[in-house]
């Protein structure tokens, strides 16, 4: 699962489920709307045919479709949520149901409910929260060095440039060109 890109707020999962046609098999929701049931069925209902995945974003949602007929995967999630890692997320949820989807051949509402938990769950990869936040939030992945101490090894380095008439030497750490005073060239 590592590999995965990871959604580390699940606040930007709004709604999602996996449905055959029409019938909702699971569902995981994280809205306060009451209504996201309802706009949920909605959409299932207007899946678009003859596609494989299909999103479109209003009003700071975006409603991502995952299709693999007979099957559904449909979210609701925050604009913010880049949209590969929302396709990411599917895929994973998608290719950790196969298993399950093939295995059972009796697709009732919510049969499924207890594996889609599971698999969620897993997917999600939510971040230990006794050791990562104090407000009871998960807190973003943090970037460490992979080589010694940060900001350890890097020097300066300046590279001479030699452009037919004089010779000066420019300092390549900074984003602003600096050309080296002690040049007599730019000292007249």
């Amino acid at each position: 699962m590592g590999s995965a890109a990871m959604i580390w707020n699940p606040d930007l999962i709004h709604y999602l489920c996996i449905a055959k046609s029409t019938t909702i098999l699971a569902h995981h929701i994280n809205s306060n709307s009451k209504d996201i049931e309802t706009l949920a069925s909605k959409c299932l209902e207007q899946s678009p045919p003859n596609h494989s995945f299909f999103s479109h974003t209003v009003n700071n949602r975006t409603y991502t479709f995952l299709i693999e007929p007979p099957f559904i995967l449909f979210a609701i999630f925050d604009q913010n949520l880049l949209k590969s890692d929302a396709l990411s997320f599917l895929n994973r949820i998608r290719s950790s149901l196969n298993e399950t989807l093939n295995q059972n051949d009796n697709f009732t509402p919510f049969s499924l409910q207890p594996q889609f938990d599971s698999v969620f769950n897993e997917t999600l990869n939510l971040y230990d929260l006794s050791s990562n936040s104090s407000n009871g939030k998960p807190s973003p992945p943090t970037t460490l060095p992979l080589l010694g101490k940060q900001g350890e090894g890097l020097k300066k380095k300046k590279r001479l440039v030699d452009d037919g008439k004089e010779a000066a030497m420019v300092d390549l750490t900074s984003d602003d060109v600096v050309l080296c005073p002690n040049n007599p060239v730019f000292n007249a």
